[in-house]
């Protein structure tokens, strides 16, 4: 009988130990999907980062211009120009 008993244990203590592997796989498989969103995420504000130094180049330039230009209106129309082109390229590549 005793062997019984312990067998009976043993054959509990495995589906509990089934189950818990079972919990802890869906878990990792949502850390996993979590990873991926935040994956996404950096990707994402990378993206933004570099447009942002971009267009901080192209003001720095347009001040830099602006200093050594009697035509600031003109050098500030072609970096408009030059910005808004760049807005364009970006949107086209968010597609």
């Amino acid at each position: 009988m005793e062997s019984k008993a312990v067998i009976e244990s043993l054959k509990n203590n495995v589906y509990q130990l089934m189950e818990e592997f079972r919990l802890l796989q869906e878990i990792n498989k949502e850390k996993e999907q979590e990873i991926e969103a935040l994956r996404g995420l950096l990707k994402e504000k990378e993206f933004e980062n570099a447009e942002l130094n971009e267009k901080y180049r192209v003001l720095k330039m347009a001040k830099s211009l602006e200093g050594a230009s009697g035509e600031n209106r003109e050098v500030k129309l072609k970096i408009n120009e030059m910005v808004r082109e760049i807005d364009k390229c970006i949107a086209l590549l968010n597609r």
